[in-house]
């Protein structure tokens, strides 16, 4: 589900031909990374430079579009152009918002891999040929490894959309090396065969679910903060009705609900079910003529002309998309959440499938329903954490809006879902919601040394959401109750902390002025001075009942030393710093730990103010660092 209140770009839903994948708003049948590769005119490995939005007629009104602007490494496949121009569905210009919930998100510096195509309408732009299926971030993990991720799905979830893997909702953390990735779309563009991308696994980890505009306080396309919710209490919004334009075809039996494949049945039932959550207020009805929200049926063009142009194969590829039309006003307020956009419409559609094997009738039922939870205002609650929440990870998995449809192709809202509505569109007398406050030290913190963040607030919440204002590290700082983080360069920051519950949010800033990094090291109690001094090392903690510390510093050599944090006789972290200058011209960072608490292990260079942070996420053992290329600040 989501809770209306777990926030951060909703992201895509996806579908499976089997056992059915659903990632937000766009739906998915699995698809191989050879057909995708295959079916794709251009296949770029690029760098963002720049987004824009601006508006465009679309569905007879105008409506944002967002234009990405990338600069290209290597034309795998085609010629994109030394720069060129994705185009997406969506973003803010003004006042004016809307929002496809899995419509990528791009940021200037992000290096990608993209399968694109020309946009027909649109001379000299192109599109993602199967939309969130289609995009492929290239990153490091905490030791320097590249990998390629697709940021619509979950790990586990991944290796089911490529075919990889026979259920959804796995645990696996495998990914692509970006390296073997890179080689096997080389091969494919030469028209080789080769195997798939090797896989390993990131030492690194996601974030779990969201409202459609994102975790509080929301994050549009463009990075815009923005929330979704249908005023229709107030009168703002009209209560939403369904009409259907079509039936699907193709649709095979076996497990299939009580509708069986009439989809039309499957509609009304999406209707009734959500409108049917006991305690809530939700204005949903039909299908009927007129409507507001349309459902169109064996779709062969996607609304926006961006997702799909033509029907869907047996290959797999994007099925679905659902969502609310273009949000309107700004800066309304709920449970102590801004701003909110009210929607007035809405559309789901479901592309049209010429394989004659088609797929289940019991998945469509689910996805149907999930889509339409998309047009209300849900996201999936396996991909944002909000802090609105008190639901657990196995109410997630089992929620109809979760990534992945479960086993079970579910066909009513469960218990997540239940408890999201019920918090935007719930009946029963809300209580007050929690006073936000915090604390932090040092109170004069320096560039690159980490600053603690403690958590003071009153009223009981259950889920926090820290801003650090830092752009290097984006929007959203950390959803922990207590937080570390480390400042990359000095400046005024304005630290905003929201503290939410099932009765709302709470929010409070400070301002946190970091003095420039310091130009030498001064060995003290919580700092080892390793390499003949140069380099500053600090390491903070974090444990999953909130407590926070910094760890007491041991020298061993000129080059290493350790820490502790609860006892002097428990090693917690062994840290070195070698000159490789010689090697390759750049200090080395080796680091091994004997915990599995959460970690921020900072290494300042003196000389130069560079800073390097490397962490380790609470609960998970500490995994090996070996950073070879941490400072390229030779000599």
């Amino acid at each position: 589900m989501t809770l209306p209140a777990r926030s951060r770009p909703i992201l895509f839903a996806l579908i499976a031909l089997f056992p059915g994948l659903v990632l937000s708003a766009a739906t998915y049948l699995p698809m191989s990374d050879t057909d995708l590769a295959r079916q794709a005119p251009v296949i770029a490995h690029a760098t963002v430079i720049a987004t824009a939005a601006r508006l465009e007629p679309i569905g007879g009104e105008d409506r944002p579009v967002t234009l990405v602007t990338l600069a290209l490494v290597e034309a795998i496949k085609g010629s994109p152009g030394a720069t060129f121009v994705v185009r997406l569905p969506g973003g803010r210009v003004g006042d004016s918002v809307w929002w496809i919930p899995g419509t990528p998100v791009f940021s200037p510096g992000q290096e990608v891999v993209l399968m694109l195509a020309p946009q027909a309408d649109h001379a000299g732009q192109f599109r993602l040929t199967e939309f969130g299926l289609s995009r492929f971030d290239l990153v490091s993990d905490d030791t320097g490894r590249k990998f390629a991720l697709r940021p619509a799905f979950t790990a586990g979830d991944d290796l089911v959309a490529a075919k990889r893997a026979p259920e959804p909702g796995g645990s696996s953390t495998a990914a692509r090396d970006a390296e073997s990735f890179l080689a096997f779309l080389r091969s494919m563009a030469r028209d080789e065969e080769a195997p798939e991308a090797a896989l390993a696994a990131p030492a690194m980890t996601r974030a779990k679910w969201s409202n459609i505009g994102g975790r509080e306080p929301g994050l549009c396309q463009g990075g815009d903060p923005c929330l979704w919710r249908w005023y229709w209490d107030t009168g703002t919004s009209p209560s939403a009705v369904l009409s259907v334009n079509g039936t699907q075809s193709n649709l095979n039996g076996g497990d299939e609900p009580a509708c069986g494949t009439d989809s039309i049945c499957d509609v009304t039932n999406a209707a009734a079910a959500w409108h049917g959550v006991a305690s809530t207020d939700i204005r949903l009805s039909g299908p009927t003529t007129p409507g507001n929200v349309k459902v169109n049926l064996d779709s062969t063009a996607s609304p926006d002309g961006t997702t799909w142009t033509t029907p869907i194969g047996c290959e797999g590829g994007t099925i679905g998309l659902g969502g609310p039309g273009n949000g309107y006003g700004s800066g309304l307020t709920y449970r102590g959440d801004t701003p909110y956009y009210y929607p007035r419409d809405g559309t789901v559609s479901m592309r049209k499938v010429t394989c004659t094997s088609g797929y289940s009738a019991a998945t469509f039922r689910s996805a149907v329903l999930h889509e339409v939870g998309h047009v209300i205002g849900l996201s999936h609650p396996d991909q944002a954490v909000s802090i609105h929440s008190t639901t657990t990870a196995d109410d997630w998995n089992n929620a109809v809006m979760h990534s992945v449809i479960s086993n079970n192709k579910p066909d009513t809202p469960q218990t997540d879902d239940i408890q999201a509505v019920r918090y935007y569109y719930g009946t029963a007398a809300v209580g007050p919601a929690p006073n936000a406050a915090f604390t932090f030290s040092p109170a004069n913190p320096a560039a690159g040394s980490p600053v603690l963040f403690t958590d003071a607030s009153t009223g009981s919440p259950t889920g926090w959401n820290w801003d650090f204002a830092d752009p290097t590290q984006g929007t959203v700082g950390a959803t922990t109750q207590n937080a570390t983080h480390v400042f990359s360069s000095p400046g005024t920051y304005a630290v905003k902390l929201t503290a939410g519950n099932l009765n709302g949010s709470g929010s409070t800033s400070k301002t946190v002025t970091v003095a420039p990094a310091v130009t030498t090291c001064t060995r003290g109690p919580n700092t080892l001075c390793l390499n003949g001094g140069r380099f500053q090392v600090t390491i903070a903690w974090s444990k999953s009942d909130g407590s926070s510390g910094v760890g007491t510093a041991v020298p061993l050599t000129s080059d290493s030393g350790y820490f502790w944090f609860f006892n002097s006789s428990n090693i917690e972290a062994v840290v070195k710093v070698l000159n490789g200058c010689g090697v390759n011209q750049n200090y080395w960072v080796f680091s091994a730990g004997l915990t599995d608490v959460g970690i921020t292990l900072s290494v300042l260079d003196t000389h130069t103010g560079t800073s390097r942070p490397y962490f380790n996420v609470v609960g998970t053992p500490f995994a090996p660092i070996q950073d070879t290329s941490a400072f390229a600040t030779c000599p």
